[in-house]
């Protein structure tokens, strides 16, 4: 446990605490991380660490944004915290005097023409997803709630709440579609899109509502429920560039949102899980469209972006390679929670190896349509190196396990 003595804010900066809780407060726990957010300036991460040693005593630890202090075998650490200005903090243990002095995490910025395209999204009833399945779903009033405390820094923090609620319904679904089937090699943004391949996973839907006959379903992609592929695509022909720069902002927000939410600590979760692929309509064939290095992101356009499963894991996808996604990648904290949404793949994915927290995941639970859905999101662009790609059977299913770690 510890505990912020004093707070030394000379430049008056807005301190705030994600948990909402006062900043005096004992804090921590074995791997409980905390997230000190200092207006304009940046974040403070304080995550409190226990380590059983085979041959020795547990050691309690502290640590600051990456800077480490041993309060073994006091029961409680308490620290001065100075803010001189600048992105600055140093730290000083009371117990024994010792400093040390660090740099705040920098606040992620959001585009106000973003914002101003999203809440338009709002006013025209894109956003949220309307008709969630068992919801009734977060209110409006709970999410500017859930804003204000987990994004007081910021002027837009009910759209960066939003962002991320609206990411958890079946609004993913097009944030996806729209990112894995850009050929992302070809010019600069926007990309030209698969419109056959996006107009083919949009036709093939049908999971509970989310099918091409509801109405709030096709509403989501500005389309009418279809009676035929053909007409998903004559829809899609009309409406892709409109949604496709829907899609973008949607995903800026949401990776603003995800790099602003308090972290988790790598000892409390050491290991994420997910199953893939976790849309219905999608399989084997669009696992490796997934990622920038896929050589089909070149074209030329009209070629359809599949790539045999085998090709991409004996390529740009083995052991050894870095690979970046495209999209928003979703993982869960147990492979029994992967294997309810795998369709042959299981993603096993570790932090690097000196992380205290999970620096590129973020934990959405408490943002999600679903109270009990534990949820913990990479934003597009995250890198990762894989490390091992093995077939195997688990619960008597056969699956590929890919595991892989963070760059």
């Amino acid at each position: 446990m510890w505990q912020l003595s004093n707070i030394a804010n000379p430049t008056n900066a807005s301190l705030w605490f994600t948990d909402g809780l006062p900043l005096s407060i004992v804090r921590g726990g074995s791997g409980s991380s905390s997230r000190l957010i200092v207006n304009g300036q940046g974040f403070l991460d304080i995550t409190d660490f226990q380590n059983g040693f085979p041959t020795g005593p547990v050691m309690d630890f502290v640590n600051f944004n990456g800077l480490t202090f041993n309060y073994t075998p006091n029961p409680q650490a308490n620290f001065n915290l100075q803010l001189p200005g600048g992105g600055v903090f140093q730290v000083q243990a009371v117990s024994d005097g010792s400093i040390q002095t660090g740099q705040l995490k920098p606040l992620p910025a959001v585009s106000a023409a973003d914002i101003a395209v999203y809440r338009q999204m709002i006013a025209d009833n894109l956003v949220p997803y309307p008709d969630i399945p068992g919801g009734p779903g977060k209110t409006t009033a709970q999410i500017k709630a859930l804003g204000l405390q987990l994004f007081p820094w910021s002027p837009y923090s009910f759209e960066l709440a939003m962002s991320i609620y609206n990411w958890t319904t079946a609004c993913f679904t097009r944030m996806v579609l729209l990112k894995i089937f850009e050929y992302t090699g070809i010019g600069q943004p926007p990309y030209p899109l698969d419109q056959d391949s996006i107009a083919a996973a949009i036709w093939e839907s049908n999971w509970q509502t989310y099918n091409p006959q509801n109405a709030p379903y096709m509403a989501s992609f500005l389309m009418t429920p279809a009676s035929s592929e053909a007409d998903v695509l004559t829809q899609l022909r009309n409406t892709g560039a409109l949604l496709q720069q829907y899609v973008e902002v949607e995903n800026r927000l949401v990776s603003a949102a995800f790099q602003a939410m308090p972290r988790t600590a790598m000892t409390a979760k050491p290991l994420l899980y997910s199953g893939q692929m976790d849309i219905y309509q999608l399989g084997l064939p669009h696992f490796g469209i997934e990622f920038l290095e896929c050589p089909l992101n070149t074209g030329p356009v009209g070629t359809p972006l599949t790539i045999p499963f085998q090709q991409a894991i004996q390529t740009y996808c083995a052991p050894g390679r870095v690979i970046t996604t495209k999209m928003v990648w979703s993982f869960g904290d147990s492979m029994a929670e992967a294997m309810k949404y795998q369709n042959g793949i299981v993603l096993v994915v570790s932090p690097p190896a000196d992380a205290w927290v999970w620096d590129a995941a973020s934990y959405v639970t408490p943002l999600s349509d679903e109270a009990g859905k534990i949820e913990y999101t990479f934003a597009p662009g995250t890198q990762f190196e894989v490390q091992s790609v093995q077939a195997t059977t688990v619960n008597d299913k056969p699956v590929t396990i890919i595991t892989m770690q963070v760059v």
